[in-house]
């Protein structure tokens, strides 16, 4: 068949027609009677290579079973892949996926389409469009991670299926797919992801296809992942791409996988002016009650309330952005230190306040016991009715005198010896003497204190994370 259409002339036109019928760009034979769908082809009104083409198109479609891989019983057929990245967009983190808009590339070898011998005008190859590759075996290629994917028609569908000689086949398509893409936050902002697109038979094991990247070909010295050099993102930036090739066992047999790894590097800019500046200086603010003086007491209380709802204002203003992990994420190891050393500016004057009332009531205590309390001395052996002044006290068990001042500056006063008198001990002085911290004192020691403690854990903190960033 194919060799009456190599040699065919004008004069076999007609019988041309009556085994075929135009349906486009493909004839496809339907009996021996003519039954036209559409107007027929005057192949006089056109070019003797137009006439060639379109008669070589048929005789391979002619000759062609789209339901059967090439060749079908021997070798598994070796489709080799090459992608191009021309966006990457929508990484995220609550969804855990990202977007990327691609050309995809698949090479086969199908000698079934191989025109060589039959090729009177030495056309090299032969580009067609969608209609060819409804006509023709393509591989069912799919991306197992998808979440959800589309192909681009405007202003037509946009793949394209070339043939040459040999019957080596290209295809190319633009598609858009949205892939699945499981992140780890522990140490977000300063995290790094590693997402991938996986691509796969849907149907055809190991034993029928085996998926390669085209730059394992001997006549390639290229890549077979690129990614176009304006591709940028808001808050990501691509570090690298790589790919790998392997085998994935499933239920229904082994199926050969090809894996392209894109390690995206957040963009801490965004996270350093809206969240770590922000709560740094709210820290600060909280400060500012040290210097305050310890009698202003509606301004220090007003201005740790204030700081105190301020980060909490950030806190839930950062997790309502985030998905709910069960994790603690480095970004809140930072808020969560930020809101402690706040909440402990407002305890610190709570302390100073407490210490300063208590202060003030044990000087009171002892100004009054100063001159309104009897000395008292332990009673040995003293003889009341030679020292009137001294009354005896029983309401204690141990026994003591009272010494009572003479209304008579004459009489003498009692001359006992030290060791015959005792003070009884006062114990809410003594358990004053506790307290020795002045308030002034906290808060010289918080105006020091509480700096260093924040400047040490920002030290401990970028040092930590930023090396498990870079490193």
């Amino acid at each position: 068949m194919i060799q009456n259409y190599e040699g065919a002339h004008d004069s076999d036109e007609s019988s041309y027609r009556n085994d075929y019928v135009d349906e486009g760009i493909n004839y496809q034979r339907k009996s021996n009677k003519v039954q036209p769908n559409n107007e027929e082809i005057n192949l006089d009104q056109h070019t003797g290579l137009e006439v060639n083409v379109t008669r070589l198109l048929d005789a391979l479609i002619i000759s062609h079973d789209k339901r059967i891989r090439p060749n079908y019983g021997g070798k598994p057929t070796v489709i080799s892949v090459t992608a191009h990245i021309i966006t990457i967009s929508a990484i995220s983190e609550v969804t855990m996926d990202f977007s990327v808009d691609l050309y995809l590339r698949q090479f086969w070898r199908d000698t079934r389409l191989a025109f060589g011998k039959y090729n009177t005008m030495n056309i090299s190859s032969l580009t067609i469009g969608i209609d060819m590759v409804k006509s023709i075996w393509t591989p069912d290629t799919f991306f197992p991670n998808e979440k959800k994917s589309f192909f681009h028609e405007t202003t037509s569908h946009n793949s394209f299926l070339r043939i040459d000689k040999d019957g080596n086949v290209l295809r190319s398509i633009r598609l858009t797919v949205i892939a699945n893409c499981p992140m780890n936050l522990h140490t977000f902002p300063l995290d790094v992801q590693n997402c991938s697109l996986e691509i796969e038979s849907y149907g055809y094991s190991t034993a029928d296809i085996v998926y390669k990247w085209f730059d394992n070909e001997p006549n390639n010295t290229g890549s077979a992942l690129t990614i176009d050099e304006n591709v940028h993102l808001a808050h990501f930036t691509v570090d690298k791409h790589d790919y790998i090739e392997r085998t994935i066992k499933l239920t229904t047999g082994d199926y050969s996988r090809l894996s392209a790894f894109f390690i995206f590097k957040r963009n801490i800019g965004f996270y350093l002016i809206q969240i770590y500046f922000p709560s740094s200086l709210i820290v600060v603010i909280s400060w500012v009650s040290f210097w305050l003086s310890r009698e202003a007491n509606s301004s220090r209380i007003s201005l740790g309330l204030l700081t105190l709802l301020s980060m909490t204002t950030i806190m839930t203003s950062n997790n309502s952005s985030l998905p709910k992990v069960s994790y603690v994420k480095s970004l809140d190891i930072f808020l969560g230190v930020c809101f402690f050393i706040v909440f402990a500016s407002l305890i610190e004057y709570a302390a100073v306040g407490y210490l300063l009332k208590r202060r003030k009531n044990n000087e009171n205590r002892k100004r009054i016991k100063k001159y309104n309390q009897p000395t008292q001395i332990s009673y040995f052996e003293i003889d009341e009715t030679k020292h009137p002044q001294l009354i005896r006290n029983n309401n204690n068990n141990d026994s003591f005198m009272t010494y009572m001042q003479p209304v008579d500056q004459d009489i003498p006063l009692l001359n006992i010896s030290p060791n015959h008198i005792a003070l009884i001990p006062n114990k809410k002085l003594q358990k004053s003497k506790e307290y020795n911290f002045k308030p002034s004192q906290i808060d010289l020691f918080s105006r020091i204190a509480f700096p260093l403690f924040f400047l040490f854990f920002h030290i401990i903190y970028w040092s930590v994370f930023l090396n498990v960033r870079y490193f």
